[in-house]
């Protein structure tokens, strides 16, 4: 029989904004079990059952959409979304993880609008097709705002990096274990 592991929730909650500027920051890492658990430093894995940013930017001027008629081509529905993107101020994030063997690796730039009053943008996809992203214990996923050509956040943009994580950890079969 296998034993169950022990299981806590977790919210991912971090505002980025004119403070922030290119600081980067630590938005998750698996936690420790304290020390009146069943094994004293043990880690967490996690599993991220949610994760968006909620874009509220207002220091650029306000995104401009190339309309598609309706019986646009795909090319030219193609075309007309590059015309949006390249013609409109953008802000960007940058998403980076590391763990115990490797350095800090860019996992993407995601390029951030003012539309108003604010959006939401899933993160789930940049970092899997799956629907969790599973983080091993030694595992951290940071963010740092980066200036494309129209300045790093400033007056009240805000950016909220908001998520829900599932830990667990194992647990170990206390005949063969002494806690301290």
């Amino acid at each position: 029989m296998t034993n169950p592991g022990i299981f806590r929730n977790v919210n991912i909650l971090h505002e980025l904004n004119a403070s922030t500027a290119t600081e980067m920051v630590e938005l998750y890492q698996p936690g420790l079990l304290n020390s009146l658990d069943v094994v004293s430093n043990a880690k967490y894995s996690g599993f991220i059952t949610s994760l968006r940013l909620t874009i509220d930017i207002t220091s650029i001027d306000e995104l401009e959409v190339v309309e598609n008629d309706t019986l646009a081509s795909d090319d030219t529905i193609a075309e007309n979304a590059k015309i949006t993107f390249n013609n409109n101020a953008k802000k960007c994030i940058s998403f980076f993880m590391e763990t115990s063997a490797t350095p800090l690796i860019k996992i993407a730039d995601i390029y951030l609008f003012n539309q108003r009053p604010f959006y939401y943008l899933s993160l789930l996809p940049y970092f899997t097709s799956a629907n969790t992203f599973d983080v091993a214990p030694d595992a951290v996923i940071a963010a740092q705002i980066k200036d494309v050509g129209h300045g790093l956040l400033s007056g009240d943009d805000k950016i909220l990096v908001l998520g829900t994580v599932i830990e667990e950890s194992p647990v170990y079969d206390q005949s063969v274990l002494r806690v301290e």
